[in-house]
């Protein structure tokens, strides 16, 4: 009621200030009006409501405007402590909606395994066998280069065991039969976050092969999901080199918990 009769008495005060009404009786309650508003008391009780509320950005600026309008409060300098309390809590509130929000999308689309398909090891008559693994649901195309050929069709499959086995396919020319040169390969990797991984592959048999170390952390990458860019280079021979990249690895994660259900 006070502050609405100090708005009424100054817009009074406004209109007839031009038929004479003294400036210093306009100044007087115009202060008046500024320090209900603006009074430091007031402004205090603010900053601390809005805190509790968590609602920092309002805090924020009522802490600024106290600054600004009474440098000679005591809590100033608690409110500049009380500043850095709440950029630490906005990172950890932040932090807790990211994760809120991916959990949200995670549910959501529970059983979208995205380009990821959870199928099994055949036996010697074809025939499935207990032994579960995640592969792309199509082929990844890329291109590869050697001493005979330059930027020719390469197509790719992975084979995921678990987290620390992991292998993939190269097949030249997008060919029907997989790489069977033995040997080692330089294997970079750059994740969804431009972070890069350079890792050591073997070929034994008709896959390159991931040691446990090196399978985990194609794993973590593949978790993060959206586009991954792999470059592989054959040891022995450098000038044999393979590029691919997976545009989107989204919903891996959903494909791992599938494949650990079922075993």
């Amino acid at each position: 009621m006070r502050i609405y009769q100090i708005i009424l008495g100054l817009v009074i005060l406004l209109i007839v200030s031009s038929c004479g009404v003294p400036q210093s009786d306009y100044d007087k309650l115009k202060a008046e009006f500024d320090e209900c508003k603006y009074g430091a008391d007031k402004l205090i009780a603010s900053v601390e409501k809005s805190y509790s509320e968590k609602n920092y950005s309002e805090a924020r600026q009522n802490i600024k405007k106290l600054a600004q309008k009474h440098p000679e409060s005591t809590k100033n300098k608690e409110f500049v402590v009380l500043l850095k309390k709440i950029e630490q809590e906005e990172v950890v509130e932040n932090t807790k909606k990211e994760a809120e929000k991916k959990e949200k999308k995670r549910l959501a689309n529970l059983n979208n395994t995205g380009i990821w398909s959870t199928t099994y090891y055949v036996d010697e008559f074809g025939e499935k066998t207990k032994n579960g693994f995640i592969t792309n649901t199509d082929s990844i195309n890329g291109l590869f280069s050697n001493t005979a050929t330059q930027n020719s069709a390469l197509n790719v499959d992975f084979l995921i065991t678990n987290s620390s086995e992991i292998s993939l396919q190269l097949y030249e020319y997008a060919g029907n039969n997989p790489v069977k040169s033995s040997g080692s390969y330089t294997v970079l990797i750059q994740d969804k976050d431009g972070k890069r991984l350079k890792l050591r592959a073997y070929n034994y048999s008709d896959r390159l092969t991931f040691e446990e170390t090196e399978s985990r952390q194609v794993h973590n990458a593949l978790l993060k999901g959206g586009t991954l860019k792999f470059k592989i280079t054959e040891n022995d021979t450098p000038t044999t080199e393979y590029e691919f990249n997976i545009q989107n690895a989204d919903f891996y994660e959903n494909a791992y918990k599938k494949l650990k259900e079922s075993k």
